[in-house]
């Protein structure tokens, strides 16, 4: 996998946690700026064919 790749994946990784934290925080601007962020990084690795782990309910946007 390219560093493009693994740097990408982590990338997802970390604003789906950070959009989890902010919810369970009932911090909904955040919650809604990180999943804005998590959206352009999914875009992002889709245009370049970049596999992401899967989704779990847990990480869905805001």
């Amino acid at each position: 996998m390219s560093e493009f790749a693994v740097n990408l994946r982590d990338r997802v990784r970390q604003a789906r946690e950070d959009v989890r934290i902010a919810r369970r925080d009932s911090d909904d601007d955040r919650a809604s700026a990180v999943g804005a962020d998590l959206a352009n990084l999914e875009r992002l690795a889709a245009e370049h064919g970049v596999d992401l782990p899967e989704q779990t309910s847990d990480d869905a946007r805001a």
